[in-house]
């Protein structure tokens, strides 16, 4: 079970270096890669229907097939679980994974039918951090996400937990947000690149939340959608904001100012931005 929290600069910002890193982390040693990964599915997007991600990774002359199964999370902490398999072609063989994902007649249907649909290359560093007795490796990404001749790029800092307890994922993320302007990742890399393929709309504003985890939720899902120019996210983002302000910790979404997609963008450029997404999450964990 891979988990894992997912951390994103202020929109349009570079990620800060690794070593930059090392005045707040224990940050010792680690290692530099260039990754490619091809993303395949159905032309019907079966295996997104099944909340799967299907991809093949290119390490030098290394390759590597990875099923991603259905997901449970809240807000920037995910949890999901993941198969390898080393394999020696470019092309996945659904075989090659625990025969209980699937029946037999749905793998070999879908190994008939499945296309490549798009690509993520990026260049990963990664560190193992030892931290109040758990185990975290924590990743830079930066490169890009291609589908045909459109691009979008890719900024993540990722602290997945390797052994121990989830909470230390929490108190490593909250040294960060007090350091840096950082703030919680939604979409995977996979869920980008179906939208950047047009395979995937954009998701609708939310306007309702009744629980943390929903408002986490509806903040992060509006925040993207007033980003990506849609202006009817940006009055339910201001209702959310102005009822979370009420509670004490989260005092800081009263002060500010929300009127449109640039003020949001240099909000986010505040530590309490990121901060303040944390706060909610523990609450709804």
């Amino acid at each position: 079970m891979e988990i894992e929290i997912k951390l994103l600069p202020p929109v349009g910002q570079a990620l800060p270096s690794l070593d930059a890193l090392a005045q707040w982390l224990p940050i010792g040693s680690g290692q530099r890669m260039t990754l490619g990964n091809c993303y395949f599915d159905t032309p019907e997007l079966a295996l997104r229907h099944l909340d799967m991600g299907l991809r093949v990774r290119r390490q030098g002359e290394a390759r590597e097939q990875t099923i991603k199964t259905a997901s449970k999370g809240v807000g920037g902490l995910h949890a999901r679980g993941e198969y390898n398999v080393a394999i020696t072609q470019d092309w996945p063989d659904l075989a090659l994974f625990p025969p209980e994902l699937w029946s037999k007649a749905t793998r070999q249907a879908l190994q008939a039918a499945l296309v490549a649909q798009f690509d993520t290359d990026f260049e990963r560093q990664a560190v193992t951090l030892e931290w109040q007795g758990s185990r975290v490796e924590l990743v830079r990404d930066s490169g890009w996400i291609r589908a045909g001749d459109r691009r979008e790029a890719i900024a993540e800092l990722e602290l997945e937990l390797v052994e121990g307890e989830a909470e230390v994922l929490l108190a490593l993320t909250e040294r960060l947000m007090s350091a840096l302007p950082l703030r919680l990742g939604l979409d995977s890399k996979a869920a980008r690149g179906y939208r950047l393929a047009g395979l995937q709309p954009q998701a609708a504003p939310m306007t309702q939340w009744a629980t943390p985890g929903q408002q986490l939720v509806a903040w992060q899902r509006n925040e993207a959608c007033l980003l990506a120019g849609i202006e009817e996210a940006l009055a339910p983002l201001r209702q959310l904001w102005q009822e979370l302000g009420e509670q004490a910790e989260l005092a800081w979404l009263a002060q500010v100012e929300l009127t449109d997609a640039a003020a949001l963008a240099s909000l986010q450029q505040h530590n309490d931005y990121g901060l303040c997404q944390l706060r909610l999450l523990r609450q709804a964990l």
